[in-house]
């Protein structure tokens, strides 16, 4: 996460990019219908919520902790 954040920025620092980015899908599939989701990180909502904790502080802690390297946007938060 802090690499692909390090890219985004440079990015940002070329005028390509903002400083908003969504993430992957942090949906949690539970429905037998659908089966697994290739999209998400799993059924358990702790071990997903951890993956997602990790990954957001990972994308946007950067040198200096008093300014977000980026804005990090979980995309399509939903909960069952």
């Amino acid at each position: 996460a802090s690499i692909i954040s390090t890219e985004a920025r440079a990015f940002n620092n070329e005028g390509q990019a903002g400083l908003t980015f969504f993430t992957p899908k942090i949906n949690i599939f539970r429905d037998p219908r659908w089966g697994r989701g290739q999209e998400t990180s799993g059924e358990d909502s702790f071990l997903t919520s951890q993956y997602v904790y990790a990954l957001i502080q990972g994308l946007q802690r950067g040198d200096d902790e008093r300014y977000l390297k980026i804005a990090a946007n979980c995309k399509h938060f939903d909960a069952y």
